[in-house]
């Protein structure tokens, strides 16, 4: 999926739509902070795509912990460095996403994102969608193999060895 580069109901909604098609899941349930994009016409997207919409307590990030935890892990481990582009960062996230799904998790029993998934799809059948749709530049192998090496040129450029 795109990154967007603002904060817009517009955009919001694209994202949205975008998600509920590339998910291999229905979307039963959509969490958002009070931002001023979540707008009542991004609720109504939500309602139209059968998804219950809430919003996380103001000021209280914990209650949205998994995606801090992985806001701050992107944090550490991809934005920490200079981006020569906008097409730059979408290729290093979406690489480091395909990374980060196949990679095993202490949390998850040592399971991968992507196995737990799978898993949870195959019990709960009702839950999966038949044919989740590849987002427009969704992550491939050129994505995996890319990403290295704009991260290692960004960081020669942000924490250079002098």
């Amino acid at each position: 999926m795109a990154v967007k580069d603002d904060e817009t109901e517009r955009s919001a909604i694209a994202f949205l739509r975008e998600a509920a098609k590339a998910f291999p899941f229905r979307l039963t349930y959509v969490l958002t902070d009070n931002g001023s994009c979540f707008t009542p016409a991004f609720a109504r997207v939500c309602a139209e795509l059968g998804a219950e919409y809430r919003h996380t307590r103001p000021y209280s990030p914990q209650t949205n912990g998994m995606v801090e935890r992985f806001n701050g892990r992107v944090s550490s481990e991809v934005l920490g460095i200079t981006i020569w582009s906008h097409a730059d960062l979408e290729q290093l996230l979406r690489g480091f996403n395909a990374a980060y799904n196949a990679r095993r998790q202490r949390v998850l029993d040592g399971k991968t994102p992507d196995q737990v998934v799978k898993e949870r799809l195959r019990a709960r059948r009702k839950l999966a969608r038949p044919k989740p749709e590849t987002p427009e530049g969704g992550a491939g192998p050129e994505d995996i193999a890319g990403a290295p090496l704009i991260a290692e040129d960004a960081k020669e450029v942000s924490q250079p060895d002098s």
